[in-house]
Order: C-alpha cells, then sequence, then structure tokens
C-alpha cells in the first residue's frame, strides 16, 4: 500500500445507509451466529430491552445513543504523533448505521469520504460559460472514475467479509496488509490514483469560482497538514488518511479507571417480560433487525445461541461494571462543520437537492450523502454479570455453562467460565442464577453517540 492510498477517502458517492444488516454477508460468519426467521423476534426484543436499560441505567440519551454489535475491544495501540492505528482510524471515522442499534463494520462508508463528496455535487457560482462547461466534464470525468473504484472497493469489502467473518479482526485497512488483502490493496490504490487525478483537475476549475466559502473548504479538506499517517505493522507503508481526534487513548483511560480517577461505575438492568422501549423515541426512530444474537456462549472454541434465555419469562438480567465512560471523536480540520450546515439547501448541481425532493438523490438526511456523524464512544471495564431464570432454563443450560469459555450478553464479552475454578463464575441452583465477571483487562466499546448532519 502506498502513500498515496487515501484509498476510501476522497469524493466518492456512497450510500450511507449501505451497513450490513441480517441479509448481507456479515450476517452468515463463523464467530458471530445469526438468528433464525423463528428466534428473531425473541432476540430483537432482548436488544431492545438492553437500549432502554442503558439510556435508563446509564444516563444515556435517545437523541444521540446508538448501541453497536458485534462487541468491540478498545486496545488501539498508542502511536507517534502524527500517525494512527489502522483500527482506530476505521472506528472514528465509519459512518454509523442509520439504527438505534446498528452493526459497526470497519469496512463500511467513512465520513470524510461522504464529505468529499458534498463538497462535489455543490453547484459552483461562475458567469463564465466556457467554465461552467468545463466544470461540467471534469465531474463527468471523475464520476467515471468514481464508479471504478466502487466497484472495485465493493469487491474488496466482500472478500474481506468473507475472510473474516464479520469479525472486525483485523480491521479492514490492516487486512489489506495480509496476504488476502494486498492483491485488492493494489486494485484500490491504482483506482484511487486515477480518481485523485481527477479530483485534482475539478480541483482547479473550482478554484476559480466565487462560491461564498467553497472554495476554502475545499482547499482544507485536502490539505495533508490535517491529515494523520496510518501506522500498523501489517502496512508497507504509512498513506495519510483525514485526521480524527479521540478523547483519550485506552491506555490513559484504564490507568486513570484503576487509580481511582476515571469513569464512573454503572449497573443496567432488564427482565424479558418487561415493556419493549419505544424506539421512535430515538435519533433513528426505530431499529433494523440486529444481526447477531444477544444471547451466545463459548463451548469449545466456538460460539453457538444459547437457546434456554431468549423466550424464558422468569429471565432476569443485570449487569454491572467497574466504570464506564464516552469518549470523544471528532473531525480534524479538514472538516469544516459551519460550511455544512450553512449549506443546508445548497445549492447543489443537477439531479440533487436537499432532501430527495421530487426523485433526486438527497444531501442530507437518512439515505443521503452525509447523515450521520460519529462523535463519541462508550466504553467500559470489567463488567460482571447475574443471569436468575426459571428452574427448566437453569437445569437445561447448566451443563454448557459447566464447560463454557465465555458467555455474551450483547455487547458484553465476558472471558472466563463456568467451567474454570479460578474465574470465580458459579451456577446456583437453589435461586436459578448463572454469575460471573470478565477476566480481560481491556476495555470494551459498548455503543456510539452520533450527531444528525442538517436533519431534515
Amino acid at each position: 500500500m502506498s502513500d498515496t492510498v487515501d484509498s476510501m477517502l476522497h469524493h466518492l458517492e456512497w450510500d450511507a445507509t449501505d451497513i450490513p444488516t441480517t441479509d448481507h454477508p456479515l450476517a452468515t460468519t463463523r464467530q458471530y451466529a445469526v438468528p433464525t426467521a423463528a428466534t428473531a423476534e425473541d432476540n430483537d426484543k432482548a436488544w431492545n430491552h438492553l437500549y432502554g436499560a442503558m439510556i435508563a441505567g446509564m444516563g444515556l440519551k435517545a437523541d444521540n445513543f446508538q448501541l453497536n454489535y458485534p462487541f468491540l475491544t478498545w486496545d488501539w495501540p498508542i502511536t507517534n504523533i502524527g500517525y494512527t492505528s489502522a483500527a482506530q482510524y476505521d472506528f472514528c471515522s465509519t459512518v454509523p448505521q442509520f439504527s438505534a442499534t446498528g452493526a459497526y463494520v470497519s469496512a463500511g462508508v467513512q465520513f470524510n469520504d461522504t464529505y468529499g463528496q458534498v463538497l462535489n455535487v455543490l453547484a459552483a457560482n461562475t458567469t463564465d460559460p466556457i467554465l461552467e462547461e468545463k466544470i461540467s466534464q471534469a465531474r463527468n470525468v471523475l464520476n467515471i472514475a468514481t464508479n471504478d473504484f466502487q466497484t472495485t472497493y465493493a469487491q474488496a469489502r466482500n472478500a474481506y467479509l468473507q475472510e473474516t467473518g464479520g469479525t472486525n479482526i483485523p480491521s479492514f485497512l490492516e487486512w489489506q496488509g495480509s496476504y488476502g488483502g494486498k492483491p485488492w490493496a493494489a486494485q484500490l490504490d491504482a483506482a484511487d490514483k486515477t480518481v485523485q487525478a481527477k479530483q485534482r483537475v475539478l480541483n482547479q476549475l473550482l478554484s476559480e469560482t466565487i462560491t461564498p466559502g467553497l472554495n476554502e473548504a475545499v482547499a482544507r479538506y485536502g490539505n495533508k497538514d490535517y491529515y494523520t499517517k496510518l501506522q500498523d505493522p501489517s502496512l508497507s507503508s504509512f498513506p495519510a488518511v483525514p485526521g480524527y481526534s479521540l478523547g483519550m487513548d485506552a491506555t490513559t483511560w484504564l490507568q486513570k479507571v484503576k487509580a481511582g480517577t476515571g469513569g464512573s461505575s454503572g449497573h443496567i438492568g432488564f427482565t424479558n417480560e418487561q415493556a419493549e422501549y419505544d424506539y421512535s423515541k430515538t435519533w433513528a426512530k426505530g431499529s433494523a433487525s440486529v444481526g447477531n444474537f444477544f444471547w451466545s456462549v463459548n463451548v469449545g472454541g466456538s460460539w453457538e445461541r444459547v437457546e434456554e434465555f431468549g423466550s424464558d419469562s422468569s429471565l432476569e438480567v443485570n449487569v454491572n461494571f467497574e466504570a464506564w465512560d464516552t469518549i470523544p471523536i471528532g473531525a480534524g480540520r479538514w472538516y469544516n462543520g459551519a460550511f455544512v450546515r450553512s449549506m443546508t439547501e445548497g445549492p447543489f448541481i443537477r439531479g440533487y437537492s436537499a432532501y430527495g425532493a421530487g426523485g433526486e438523490k438527497a444531501v442530507w438526511g437518512r439515505g443521503g450523502i452525509m447523515d450521520v456523524q460519529k462523535v463519541g464512544m462508550i466504553v467500559c471495564y470489567k463488567p460482571s454479570f447475574s443471569i436468575k431464570v426459571s428452574s427448566s432454563s437453569f437445569t437445561s443450560f447448566s451443563n454448557k455453562w459447566s464447560v463454557s469459555a465465555g458467555v455474551r450478553i450483547g455487547p458484553f464479552n465476558f472471558d472466563g467460565g463456568g467451567g474454570s475454578s479460578s474465574s470465580g463464575w458459579t451456577a446456583d441452583s437453589a435461586t436459578s442464577t448463572f454469575t460471573g465477571t470478565s477476566t480481560a483487562e481491556t476495555a470494551l466499546i459498548l455503543g456510539t453517540t452520533i450527531a444528525l448532519v442538517n436533519p431534515e
């Protein structure tokens, strides 16, 4: 991967809602089992209950909180100044799925891409008909190159999902440095160089127009002083990418937590019989069906659904964690948010409108070029759990519990296991309760906080 591989970066017209759901390749994975139609209702109900419990128990706000899956560990390495790990960049830049509970895929649409595309569909103000025609032709040529890049990207994305099973391990950019990913990296690099060459032509022509703020925004977006370089052992070089800031690195946060100066203790709880949370109150006004089982157990190295819990009317769940926190994420100076807000109504080039009126392509809102920006992430450390069930469910699940290497409750991943005498996990037949604490020393990402870009 060369330094010119700003591979997933510039001026690409993606559909920001194109994130895997249950009918996407992500939904047929090795590590993350997927609900069938028969189990989807119970599964989605459990995710719904957890979302509501996190809003109530942690004081999160439905107008900006998204619960994420699959689970993610927050263990990104600390890099030198001016560099960012591939995993951190992938997470911070990826546009969230437009759903209250949403899938994270490191090969998803990147926010900096959507911003670049918006800059390209803003109508440039000029009274010179010759210049106007040149700009139109340059846009057409750029669109051809962009379409070629998108086709290659989609093929690479499918290859990545098939090889990694939708686990996000390694991240998409890290995978491009692997044996299976290097051929795709080379193709993406070549396609991207063509896009960049055509983009420079358009930018030069736009610089001759007088659209208020557009030239300055385009210049900032392309200013490499506002970029960072990817640093990862799997990558053969250090490609430049638009920078995103993180309020705190994982190592510093954990040090503060262990010193008693960081994070807050937390508790959430729910039952199978409680009323479902009203997703219409959320920023997304709804939630897509979730593509991963809520209840999973690790037996013999494989994760499988816990059949007993989904429909047990006696089920009561409590999750505690030593600490949780919200870590801010910010786009770098390449992004001019004030300019974006000033362009709510455009003007836009032919075929585009603010919210898709008259069958035109929407620039803002759900399904538009820009809809959601990730502005923070919810993290936690050392979760513990208790799961109280009916006596029949307790008896049925006890055999798997006794040999389990871990349990997942939604996004919470509990390493250890009922079969480990040193883990402290217990099964109390008198109360039909399973309890345990994660033995992992890393932090876990549970969700994100978002901002809607120019909502309608």
